[in-house]
C-alpha cells in the first residue's frame, strides 16, 4: 500500500512539471519526500546548484538532482528497502548511495 501512494505521489509529481509554481513544487517534492523517508519533513530546500535536499523528523536525509531521480528512489525504495523508506540517500555523477531504514547499505550505478 505505501509503495502505491509513493508512486501516486511521485505521479503527481511527474504531471505538475514545470508548470507548477516554485511552492507548488516545493510541496509535491514534500510529499513525496514524506513517503520516502517514513517521516514528516523537517526540512526541504533546493541549493544554487539545483539539487534538492531533504531533512527528515526522523533524522533521515536525502539529496537528489532533480523530480526524475525521485521516481528513481520510489523504485529502488520498493527494490532495496522493501519499501520501508531510507536512512539516507544521495545521487552521485555515476551512482546512486543509499541506506535503507533497515540498515542495509547499497552503492549502485545509475
Amino acid at each position: 500500500m505505501k509503495a502505491l501512494i509513493s508512486l501516486a505521489a511521485v505521479s503527481a509529481v511527474m504531471l505538475a512539471g514545470c508548470s507548477a509554481s516554485v511552492d507548488e513544487r516545493a510541496n509535491d517534492f514534500v510529499d513525496v519526500s514524506y513517503s520516502l523517508c517514513a517521516a514528516k519533513v523537517r526540512a526541504f530546500s533546493q541549493g544554487d546548484d539545483g539539487k534538492i535536499r531533504v531533512v527528515c523528523e526522523n533524522d533521515s536525509y536525502f539529496s537528489v538532482k532533480s523530480q526524475q531521480t525521485l521516481t528513481v528512489m520510489n523504485e529502488i525504495n520498493g527494490a532495496y528497502c522493501q519499501g520501508k523508506g531510507f536512512s539516507h540517500f544521495n545521487e552521485r555523477a555515476e551512482y546512486y548511495t543509499f541506506t535503507c531504514l533497515n540498515d542495509k547499505s547499497f552503492n549502485i550505478p545509475k
